[in-house]
């Protein structure tokens, strides 16, 4: 092998450690920092709910409104 493919293959080697790396800390951050789907699906009930609620006293406003009239 000549001086030149080592040097490429060293410089393959170096950025393949930088790609481990940063798929490692990618994994860290993700167990660490973001919220499962199980976890998650309580939170979008009670808002689901509560939008529910609301548009249900919107509607029930304006049928109010034109029943009053």
């Amino acid at each position: 092998m000549s001086q030149q493919e080592d040097i490429t293959i060293a410089k393959m080697a170096t950025d393949l450690e930088y790609i481990k790396r940063d798929i490692s800390d990618i994994k860290a951050k993700m167990r660490d920092d973001y919220v499962t789907h199980a976890e998650f699906a309580p939170v979008k009930q009670v808002v689901f709910g509560l939008v529910a609620v609301i548009l249900l006293a919107v509607v029930g406003a304006i049928v109010a409104l034109v029943i009053k009239q």
